[in-house]
């Protein structure tokens, strides 16, 4: 778990409210849902998330087991097949929250982990699996990211590929392919006792990522019946993402065959430098609302909000530009600053007032808290000093528009 201060946790605010602007231009509707749910309910939909790694609690007035959310999709679930089903598909709804793991691994990876996302349900397809995918790369151009990557799978191929694979190997085997550890993979497979055909056939999955013309050699490597009908529903979503003008964001890896049990057809990865993890995870998952006694076919994306600004501040891309100016009246009278600070609200700027007995003791508190701007009045004179370079001008005037520009130069990044 982690605080997070000022004005850091504005950005991050800013940052998710914007993902979710783009959600909403795209028609999906808003859902809140509890920060915690009983077991029964919620363990019913998780798919990837190892049941190690919930926080579980006996809640007081039930006495039931109730869990911290590790996952916010099958409550997503739960509200379609319980609240929802007196409206016709597609169902589309966005969400964003903070679901909580105990997770391993990188330092820098946290217990809490903001996601926002959306889900479209009721709609089978190639359009669908698009869709969901296009609105992921319109929100990370909409926050200003541009050199990113939609890493594109299809599940359906491990389902064929893996048949001769252990269950008790399997794990490690989909983990090797997706590092792409073709030496490492022969020495597993060999001692899991697959015969050398098929760990040939798995072998080439290895060389088979790129761009779209890795479906291609898919079909000449891989020719049974069922990996040649998933490699054609992939090609289908390919071809309407290039009609989207996406084609230049999407990548191929057919070796990634995670997340089996959870997805059913195409999966998508997005990626950006930074974070060294994904910015969001996503695909299709048909199986998960009949787990809820709704049927209906599915598909989604979360993304996970910090490796987002991760990526955005690794690109040096800031959003402080973005944020209302930040302004701190002081000196003067209680009466002058009240005024003054409704002039600058009035424009737009968030404001503070302070009864400083010196113009230093004003700037060393609008420094502290991140002020851009310090409104200093002593007597009839207002003297405005941006805080970022120190530059200072009389103010004999209501502020307008050209006054707040003048206070922002410098402070855009």
């Amino acid at each position: 778990m982690r605080d997070m201060l000022p004005p850091a946790s504005m950005t991050r605010t800013l940052l998710w409210q914007r993902l979710m602007e783009t959600f909403d231009l795209h028609g999906y509707q808003r859902v809140t849902t509890p920060p915690f749910e009983y077991a029964e309910v919620i363990e019913r939909g998780l798919g990837t998330v190892d049941r190690r790694d919930l926080v579980r609690f006996v809640e007081p007035d039930s006495g039931e087991v109730a869990l911290l959310r590790p996952d916010i999709t099958p409550q997503i679930a739960r509200i379609i097949a319980t609240r929802l089903q007196d409206r016709p598909p597609p169902w589309r709804l966005s969400y964003e929250g903070t679901v909580v793991r105990r997770r391993r691994g990188r330092a820098r990876r946290q217990h809490q982990v903001l996601q926002c996302g959306i889900e479209c349900v009721g709609l089978k397809g190639p359009e669908a699996d698009a869709e969901v995918i296009e609105v992921a790369v319109r929100a990370c151009e909409q926050v200003g990211l541009r050199d990113f990557l939609v890493e594109l799978a299809q599940v359906k191929i491990g389902a064929e590929v893996l048949d001769h694979v252990p269950d008790n190997a399997r794990a490690a085997v989909v983990d090797t392919l997706a590092a792409k550890d073709a030496t490492s993979l022969e020495r597993l497979l060999k001692e899991a006792g697959v015969i050398a055909g098929e760990r040939k056939r798995l072998g080439m999955l290895c060389d088979l990522y790129g761009d779209r013309t890795v479906i291609a050699d898919a079909r000449r490597r891989l020719r049974n019946a069922a990996a040649k009908r998933a490699l054609d529903e992939l090609e289908r979503v390919v071809d309407r993402l290039e009609t989207a003008g996406l084609g230049d964001r999407v990548g191929i890896d057919l070796s990634d065959l995670r997340r089996q049990s959870y997805y059913t057809g195409v999966s998508m990865t997005l990626l950006a430098e930074g974070p060294g993890e994904p910015l969001g995870l996503g695909g299709r998952y048909d199986h998960l609302l009949g787990r809820y006694d709704a049927p209906a076919p599915a598909t989604g994306f979360a993304f996970e909000v910090d490796n987002v600004l991760w990526a955005l501040t690794d690109a040096g891309i800031s959003l402080k530009g973005e944020l209302p100016l930040r302004v701190l009246v002081a000196g003067g009278t209680f009466a002058g600053r009240r005024k003054t600070a409704d002039s600058w609200r009035a424009e737009g700027a968030r404001v503070a007032t302070l009864p400083a007995k010196s113009v230093e003791d004003a700037k060393r508190y609008a420094r502290a808290w991140d002020y851009e701007l310090l409104v200093w009045q002593r007597g009839r004179t207002t003297r405005l000093t941006r805080l970022r370079d120190g530059r200072s001008r009389a103010l004999n005037a209501e502020p307008d528009s050209a006054v707040v520009s003048w206070a922002r130069v410098g402070n855009e990044s």
